[in-house]
């Protein structure tokens, strides 16, 4: 299953602009009619080599699910719209994106005051967006006479650190108190990246440390792009980019940065599973037990899990084939508990 990221920011941010540029569809902005949902897959050089040595009819990669949120304008009443709240079910991640561009099409940056003061805005809108479900799950408890249980206490927990601008991410909860909350689905839990959309005049050097700081403290990510210029480069064929990418002083595309800080948000690493049939990317917390990765290809094989055989890519690669690798000794024998790395290839014996 592809991961799935929320994508958020008020009008003329550049969200979909942001989106096009993700997507390579560069004609999106054009057509645009309502939020849209683009599929990503990363590029994997580890993926391609795995493909070439086993002969493999398919390949299949990492997906990403980029998925617009729509308009955050409150509903009468206040909260974010019914729509953009279901958009926003099961999301791996949220980012947000702040107008880092004085006016559209500028090249000029804003202030940080006043992008510090958007995200803090946005930030709003998402807490009252978590408080309203607390408030009515914690009336109809009292009502129940279940005030004082331990999903009660929580919530009250939760509504008092909301109300205080502070967002679930940042309080700390334990693995059990996330198993309380799974029914919910807490915009200010998801993991934050935010993204400042900027003019081409600050591509060559980094702005806004002051968000840059506050990011790195609430454990999200932070990252800036010219999403506008960028994406007006697309319209050239990809081999002639990138002078015109280094004129700008960008040196590595958005879309590249984009994934990376997704991994390092979520702690992603990467493993693969190989035949001639299919070699597949998958992905999972770094140091998930082997068991899990397991599950992660099929319920069955943590079910029945026996033993994991791994080895490197690169000795994979190497070698030419897991019965090679197993001939020479290359290929582990690991047990439940071996905690995967990335670029790992996996080959589960299990018996159900």
């Amino acid at each position: 299953m592809a991961m799935k990221i929320g994508l958020a920011g008020y009008s003329g941010s550049g969200v979909t602009t942001l989106l096009a540029l993700l997507s390579g569809d560069a004609g999106l902005a054009s057509r645009h009619g309502g939020p849209e949902i683009r599929s990503i897959s990363l590029n994997d050089p580890r993926l391609e080599q795995l493909v070439e040595v086993f002969d493999a009819r398919k390949a299949t990669p990492v997906q990403v699910d980029v998925v617009e949120l729509g308009d955050l304008r409150p509903e009468e009443g206040g909260g974010l719209k019914r729509e953009t709240l279901a958009r926003a079910a099961g999301l791996d991640a949220l980012v947000l994106v702040l107008r880092g561009f004085s006016v559209p099409t500028s090249a000029a940056c804003r202030p940080g005051a006043e992008l510090a003061e958007e995200l803090q805005s946005l930030m709003q809108e998402f807490a009252i967006a978590d408080l309203m479900p607390i408030e009515n799950r914690l009336e109809r408890l009292s009502k129940e006479g279940k005030i004082s249980s331990r999903e009660a206490q929580l919530l009250i927990r939760l509504k008092e650190e909301l109300e205080e601008g502070r967002p679930i991410r940042g309080m700390g909860l334990d693995k059990e108190e996330v198993r309380v909350l799974s029914g919910y689905q807490f915009l200010t839990l998801a993991p934050l990246m935010v993204v400042a959309n900027i003019g081409e005049e600050g591509v060559s050097e980094p702005l806004y440390a002051d968000i840059d700081r506050r990011c790195a403290e609430e454990g999200a990510v932070y990252m800036q792009t010219a999403a506008l210029a960028e994406l007006e480069l697309m319209e050239l064929p990809e081999g002639e980019r990138g002078p015109f990418l280094e004129e700008l002083g960008i040196t590595s595309p958005t879309r590249d940065r984009f994934l990376e800080g997704l991994f390092q948000l979520l702690d992603l690493i990467i493993f693969y599973t190989v035949s001639e049939k299919e070699v597949r990317a998958w992905t999972v917390p770094d140091g998930t037990p082997a068991v899990k990765a397991a599950g992660k290809i099929h319920s069955d094989m943590e079910r029945g899990f026996i033993r994991a055989e791994v080895i490197s890519v690169r000795e994979c690669v190497e070698l030419g084939s897991l019965a090679k690798a197993r001939e020479a000794g290359k290929l582990r024998v690991e047990g439940k508990e071996y905690p995967m790395r990335d670029g790992e290839v996996l080959h589960v014996r299990f018996n159900v």
